[in-house]
């Protein structure tokens, strides 16, 4: 690891997959009319419905292409500076944590409805990695900000604090990407100096063990509202109607606003509707809130907000919708 620590000519191979990978879902994503980004945006309406992949899917799906070429570049510039002093494995530590960690941030706090894609967490998390690990060699802040290249990122911290906190940016993505991926570019630094000790060990296994267990709520929040209102969805459409009614109740007394409020909502009108007429409020009807790889985009942005209107009812279309616009 010293000897390719300070080569300028090494290729650091982990941060040409991560961009690889980034470009191929994209690709993928191009080809197929936006199959791709459907599939793996992070929604926690959808996780909880049993689509756990999307905690970790949505860090390589992107809206458009500038928000593709912006996060793959800041993972070029980013990702070499930290492989080149620490290794792949590092890189992928601090990629893979980020990553979990800012898409665990949005799925836990923003609105149920809300999807969440992108890189960025990822990105954001190697920003805090190279930080840290300038930190780690300076010794202090003060000392930091004497590093000229450090200066150079602080000023470009202060230009993604400007961008993180514009509408339809994920901020939670960003900070949960920044924090861990800042601890552990401290931690490894730190560790190749040979300055650690059994603190600085047991630090970083409960960031690791945090950053898991974060994830795997996301995945399974089992006592929030939206949580059970997704899985009565579920259990409607595996025919299961009294369990349906049982967890819906369930998520109306746990409390809900926002998208789960809304979700609950539909399932209610669909109740009611299936009783009537059962031909007209099928599964198709059932699963309009959902993401669907082939939603039908007439109504994906209108039938969420049909929803706030007390006399609204659904009427019997093509297949699910999906919801507001993705946060980045």
């Amino acid at each position: 690891m010293a000897v390719l620590r300070y080569n300028t000519q090494y290729t650091p191979p982990a941060t040409l997959v991560a961009i690889g990978l980034n470009i191929a879902v994209a690709a993928g994503d191009i080809a197929t009319g936006g199959l791709y980004e459907r599939l793996l945006w992070a929604r926690a309406i959808d996780v909880s419905y049993g689509q756990p992949w999307r905690v970790a899917g949505a860090g390589f799906a992107h809206a458009d292409l500038l928000h593709l070429g912006m996060n793959c570049y800041g993972i070029w510039v980013l990702g070499v500076i930290l492989e080149r002093r620490l290794g792949w494995r590092v890189f992928c530590a601090v990629y893979v944590a980020a990553l979990l960690a800012g898409n665990t941030l949005g799925l836990v706090f923003y609105d149920p409805a809300t999807p969440m894609l992108g890189a960025s967490g990822a990105a954001y998390g190697l920003f805090g990695a190279v930080l840290g690990f300038f930190l780690a060699k300076a010794g202090s802040l003060r000392g930091l900000a004497e590093i000229p290249m450090a200066r150079h990122l602080l000023i470009w911290l202060l230009f993604g604090v400007w961008i993180s906190l514009r509408p339809g940016i994920s901020l939670l993505g960003h900070v949960g990407g920044f924090v861990p991926g800042a601890l552990l570019g401290l931690y490894f630094e730190l560790r190749y100096a040979r300055r650690t000790d059994l603190y600085h060990h047991l630090a970083a296994a409960v960031l690791g063990l945090a950053v898991l267990a974060g994830a795997a709520w996301a995945a399974w929040p089992w006592p929030r509202g939206h949580h059970l209102a997704a899985r009565a969805l579920a259990a409607y459409e595996n025919g299961d109607l009294a369990r349906g009614d049982e967890l819906l109740a369930r998520a109306r007394s746990r409390g809900l606003d926002g998208g789960g409020a809304k979700l609950a909502r539909h399932l209610e009108l669909w109740r009611q509707g299936n009783q009537a007429n059962p031909r007209v409020f099928d599964l198709n009807v059932l699963r309009r809130p959902l993401t669907h790889p082939q939603g039908d985009e007439t109504l994906r942005h209108r039938y969420w907000d049909f929803l706030d209107d007390e006399s609204f009812a659904p009427v019997a279309g093509p297949g699910p919708v999906a919801s507001p616009a993705p946060a980045h």
